[in-house]
């Protein structure tokens, strides 16, 4: 009885470490193509990639409120079908990009509209991963208020399981695009 109690916890824990695991990898892999040099206004989808123009402006603030300079930046999010990537892709995040901030906390990416992945119900979003030399690697998920599938169930779990989701109000833009502004407060370690 004993053994199969172990090998039953041995064979979920494995289930539900593995996506991690993959997803600690591929972070890693897409942090090798991180450019040189970083500025604080830099772009993750190609201007030429179809989709609703996206601007988003980002505040990062440490955790006593005060802009948080130096902070590297790295997002990626879908492309206008709710894909990362082709299917079976040498890179499993097409669309992505650094930024670092500047001293007062700020950092720009212009990109496209991400869709929600196709049949999920889970909404829209940009992964973002802060790094900070105070505070560590952070992870958030910029969500979009208006989007029908953040119903309240949906952000009541999604923070019930610890994540940590931030919904910005989308704005017209120049041009037919869309802004959103982003703020986040780092948490200490």
């Amino acid at each position: 009885m004993k053994t199969s109690i172990t090998l039953a916890v041995t064979v979920l824990t494995t289930a539900l470490a593995t996506p991690l695991v993959a997803q600690q990898q591929q972070f890693e892999a897409a942090q090798k193509l991180k450019p040189a040099h970083l500025t604080s206004h830099e772009r993750i989808a190609p201007a030429n990639e179809p989709g609703t123009p996206l601007t988003i402006h980002g505040v990062v603030l440490d955790a006593a409120g005060k802009p948080a300079a130096g902070v590297e930046v790295f997002a990626y999010h879908t492309d206008r079908t709710g894909l990362y990537s082709a299917p079976n892709a040498a890179d499993p995040w097409r669309l992505k990009g650094w930024a670092v901030t500047d001293a007062e906390g700020r950092f720009e990416f212009r990109t496209i509209r991400p869709a929600p992945y196709p049949n999920r119900p889970i909404p829209a979003h940009v992964h973002v991963t802060l790094s900070a030399a105070c505070c560590g690697r952070q992870f958030h998920e910029l969500m979009f208020e208006g989007d029908p599938l953040a119903t309240t169930e949906y952000r009541e779990r999604f923070a019930s399981a610890g994540e940590h989701g931030i919904y910005a109000t989308v704005n017209r833009g120049a041009g037919g695009g869309e802004e959103v502004n982003y703020t986040v407060r780092l948490r200490t370690r």
